[in-house]
């Protein structure tokens, strides 16, 4: 627990103070890489989704299972420095906040292209609705799911099972983004993408969305997620969008019927900068009980 915990430490300081890998985008090629696999496979049924998955997942995670293994061969000193360097470049805690927060000092500026155009690079998406209101929104609840895409998930799968199962939960991200659209040319191949990434995502997104509760307003978070999960279709955004706007207060679930999917607040940039803030709480929140089990463990505590 104690060499995992400095691991993650040292991940974590890297992606502090070097956010842009060096300017070079670390899975570029792994995305060119995918595109071209699923332009020889795609021909729309689920077997080729699969299978696709398997030809650029499979040598990437074996790869880094071998080099881990040679590594473990030579000196364990080597093996945390590779273990070092997989988590940082999984990590993506500092860029989703720079982001975030450039969204957030374009709005203050009233620029409101620029916002939606980092709003855009985050997502990925067009922005429909090019208003203060609606860029924030779509702002905070990036915020709050790829929270766990980019931190906790990957951080989830490393305490458990190492630098491997880390990466295959990037991929699988990656691959989901890429395949995993509600469109006639995805609509099937990219099922195997999407339900790897919700499998992947399940329990971190739980951990995350009840993290959110325990950061912010514990009652209205968990009042959210009961009550207003099922207003959106993906099985991991649900918890993490209905439990992050409950804890900070900015969505508003009434105990009426059972039709009742509760009021959106208006959003603004300050809210952009609570979400930022939320983030940074659960991330230093989780630090600290790791660092309390280290030490009650140093100390002997739990034997």
């Amino acid at each position: 627990m104690t060499i995992t915990l400095i691991i993650i430490l040292f991940a974590v300081a890297l992606d502090r103070f070097f956010p842009d890998r060096g300017r070079i985008p670390p899975f570029l090629w792994y995305e060119e890489w995918a595109r071209g696999v699923e332009q020889r496979f795609n021909a729309g049924t689920r077997g080729q989704g699969l299978a696709a998955v398997a030809v650029v997942a499979g040598p990437v995670i074996l790869g880094v299972a071998l080099t881990r293994y040679v590594l473990s061969h030579v000196s364990y000193s080597l093996v945390y420095v590779f273990d070092i360097l997989i988590l940082y470049l999984c990590l993506d805690l500092y860029r989703l906040a720079h982001r975030a927060l450039a969204v957030s000092e374009a709005l203050d500026g009233g620029d409101l292209l620029i916002a939606a155009g980092h709003l855009e690079g985050m997502t990925g998406k067009a922005i429909p609705d090019i208003t203060e209101s609606a860029i924030a929104q779509g702002t905070v609840e990036a915020v709050l799911k790829q929270a766990n895409a980019a931190i906790m998930a990957p951080l989830f799968w490393f305490i458990v099972f190492g630098p491997v199962a880390v990466v295959l939960e990037r991929l699988a991200a990656m691959l989901d983004r890429l395949w995993g659209h509600r469109s006639a040319q995805y609509a099937e191949f990219g099922w195997a993408a999407a339900r790897l990434n919700d499998l992947l995502g399940w329990i971190p997104a739980r951990i995350t969305a009840l993290s959110y509760g325990i950061m912010g307003s514990f009652e209205d978070a968990l009042h959210c997620w009961r009550r207003q999960a099922g207003m959106w279709s993906d099985i991991n955004s649900g918890p993490l969008l209905a439990s992050g706007l409950g804890a900070m207060h900015m969505s508003v679930c009434d105990d009426g019927g059972e039709e009742d999917t509760g009021t959106v607040i208006t959003v603004n940039a300050a809210d952009i900068r609570r979400a930022v803030a939320l983030l940074w709480r659960v991330l230093l929140f989780w630090l600290a009980v790791a660092l309390l089990m280290a030490g009650a463990r140093l100390f002997g505590v739990f034997g």
